[in-house]
């Protein structure tokens, strides 16, 4: 068996918020702004890295699956986990990095091979639990602020740094925004209130944070919502696990 690495989890405390575009000066599907309470729940400190994935692919010795259909876009010079006759690889100096090109169902795959390795029930964040956690106890509008400087978030090179890179949120969680977009486990709808069928946009997720790709200070807000066709594998979104019975309601 391939050596198995735990994540890091922090605790969440549970509590209540403003979701969307409590500012006022966001997106239309930022809206409407309402109270939702989230309970307690864990979430990684870390976004997954290229050397986290690398165990999942080689224990499952497969790049995607007959259910989840692809994972990861192998087939992409540019992807740092690499596929040869020696079986899957990382490119040296990448493995703390994020693994990108990894689709939403291979972010779903790798929660499901997590649980089973380690007895712990682990799926990606709400989009909910996603904001609540970046805003931190204190409801900031990014992560590390209330007011914006890119270089807080992005270091200007073009591509990820390292998971454990910058200085953490206030509920200890490194780059949480500006690094790489995050899967969430959502689907995406024009409205927050997106419970008419009407307003999902069907087969695409809710992707969070920003991400270095990003230059506009108001895409790297809290309650900044992206969308992804759930079946890409793109070089700018990740995910991070969370863990726990967590839950929301509004």
């Amino acid at each position: 068996m391939n050596e198995f690495l735990q994540p890091d989890l922090v605790e969440i405390p549970g509590g209540s918020f403003r979701m969307g575009d409590a500012w006022g000066d966001g997106e239309p599907d930022e809206l409407p702004v309402h109270e939702v309470s989230v309970k307690p729940f864990l979430l990684a400190k870390h976004a997954v890295t290229n050397r986290e994935f690398l165990r999942f692919l080689q224990d499952v010795d497969s790049p995607g699956d007959e259910e989840s259909g692809l994972f990861i876009d192998i087939r992409n010079k540019n992807n740092p986990i690499v596929f040869n006759e020696a079986g899957f690889g990382c490119k040296s100096g990448s493995e703390n990095h994020p693994v990108t090109y990894v689709n939403w169902r291979g972010a779903g795959a790798y929660c499901g091979w997590l649980t089973r390795k380690t007895g712990l029930s682990f799926r990606l964040p709400s989009e909910a639990e996603w904001q609540y956690a970046a805003m931190g106890p204190d409801e900031l509008k990014w992560s590390l602020g209330d007011t914006f400087n890119r270089e807080d978030y992005v270091s200007g090179k073009d591509g990820p740094e390292p998971v454990d890179s910058g200085r953490p949120s206030a509920f200890g969680l490194y780059n949480v925004t500006g690094n790489v977009f995050e899967w969430c486990e959502d689907e995406y709808g024009f409205r927050l209130d997106c419970g008419d069928e009407a307003n999902i946009l069907k087969r695409n997720r809710v992707i969070k944070g920003g991400a270095f790709i990003l230059r506009d200070s108001a895409n790297f807000r809290n309650a900044k919502r992206f969308s992804c066709d759930q079946r890409s594998c793109l070089f700018s979104i990740g995910f991070r696990v969370a863990a726990s019975d967590g839950s929301t309601s509004s």
